[in-house]
């Protein structure tokens, strides 16, 4: 990653738009932005199979073809591409705010943002409605180490450099003091996320008042590129806790992006891709936290690791389910899955969950996005554990996240329900 994204007035426009799982038409691909695709967009070590496939016809013409990965890739030399979700219909709002579980409100009724545009549009607006939050209750201020040169002694002298830059008989001094500032690495953080999403967004009033924050940032922030692991190192404490919404935002931005190297003769390059599958596993598991949290005594542990079906040998298989429910005696009662997919289930899709059951002896769920009842059925594994597969209604008509929440819960809360019910019946 080198220099930050410039900051552009009024977000972008795609050359080619998809949808989830859909193909482009043939075009012509240029060698510098198929490279791009293939080693930074698709490649490298943090990537885990292709996020946008790549293939060619027979004229050579590349054809490209989107998967569970939703967002923006601007090819070097090449075309700009915009990935949008379908199976979250005029939600996609709703669910980035119920999944990240962040607590800003105001977007309902203070932006015009319209619902069922593009996913950063959505994003921004969530982003940008707790950024603002932030800077209404005040940016975090510490002292941080500075190193400068003084016509007076401040703080305590830096004898080396001292000795390095200034005569025997000085009238400057080379001083190191700590400073109560704002450019703490939180602020940082903040605001280079605030660069990478104003090139991205196509909403040009979400762009507006991304811009305005941006600049009361730069006032007393460094913008300069900050890593993942950087992000991951800042904590928080009681008095800047207001960060923890926006932080995990900003961690989701600079996580998903590449922004690349400017080369004389070529366009600005940058890719922010977000895998929707990840969205909607923490929507389902924060579904079923907040319904089995309803039954005393009662507990969902995610991504919860079980043990191995394997026995004997030097090879295990370590078995984690999004959602795994436990009872008041700590039994596990359900185990359930999500797969944000918009087509019918694969087997790869059953023989995990079969796994994942007969490890814990126990009834399955696979919860798709709304697929029109497309996926919703019931199943038996081994003759003797029920799997149920449902749609969570993420396309619903909703006039608020509040409605939005209510209504995933109530879904869950009944598969919850009927799966429990069943497998009493059969003790």
């Amino acid at each position: 990653m080198s220099t930050p994204m410039a900051v552009d007035e009024g977000g972008f426009e795609a050359d080619i738009e998809l949808d989830e799982y859909d193909s482009s038409d043939p075009f012509d691909l240029s060698e510098s932005a198929a490279k791009m695709l293939e080693q930074e967009v698709n490649g490298g070590d943090s990537r885990k199979g292709d996020r946008i496939k790549l293939r060619y016809d027979r004229n050579g013409q590349a054809i490209l073809t989107a998967t569970q990965y939703v967002g923006v890739v601007s090819l070097r030399n090449g075309p700009t591409i915009q990935i949008q979700p379908k199976a979250a219909g005029t939600n996609l709002l709703y669910l980035l705010q119920y999944a990240q579980d962040t607590t800003a409100t105001t977007f309902e009724s203070e932006t015009p943002f319209q619902q069922g545009r593009t996913f950063f549009d959505a994003f921004g607006t969530l982003y940008e409605a707790e950024l603002r939050r932030v800077l209404n209750r005040g940016l975090q201020t510490d002292y941080q180490r500075q190193s400068s040169t003084e016509n007076r002694v401040r703080g305590r002298i830096n004898l080396q450099r001292q000795l390095q830059r200034q005569p025997p008989t000085p009238t400057e001094f080379e001083c190191t003091y700590d400073e109560l500032t704002s450019d703490t690495p939180v602020n940082r953080a903040i605001l280079y996320a605030t660069s990478i999403l104003l090139g991205i967004v196509s909403d040009r009033s979400i762009a507006r008042s991304l811009r305005q924050h941006h600049q009361s940032l730069r006032r007393r922030v460094t913008l300069t590129p900050v890593t993942v692991s950087e992000v991951n190192a800042i904590q928080l404490n009681r008095l800047s806790e207001h960060y923890e919404d926006i932080l995990r935002l900003a961690r989701i931005v600079i996580s998903n992006s590449f922004v690349g190297e400017l080369e004389a003769g070529s366009s600005a390059s940058f890719a922010m891709l977000v895998n929707m599958n990840t969205v909607f596993e923490k929507a389902v598991e924060r579904a079923f936290g907040t319904v089995v949290d309803e039954r005393e005594g009662w507990d969902m542990e995610p991504q919860d690791k079980t043990r191995s079906l394997l026995t004997g040998g030097k090879h295990q298989v370590t078995l984690k389910p999004d959602v795994t429910v436990y009872d008041d005696t700590n039994s596990v009662r359900l185990v359930a899955d999500a797969k944000w997919k918009t087509d019918t289930p694969s087997n790869d899709d059953f023989y995990q969950m079969s796994s994942y059951m007969l490890a814990r002896d126990t009834p399955g769920v696979l919860v798709y996005p709304d697929c029109d009842g497309m996926n919703a059925t019931e199943a038996e594994v081994a003759n003797q554990y029920p799997l149920t597969l449902t749609e969570l209604s993420t396309a619903v008509d909703c006039n608020s996240s509040d409605a939005f929440a209510r209504h995933l819960e109530g879904e869950v809360r009944d598969v919850l329900q009927s799966s429990i019910t069943t497998t009493d019946s059969m003790c």
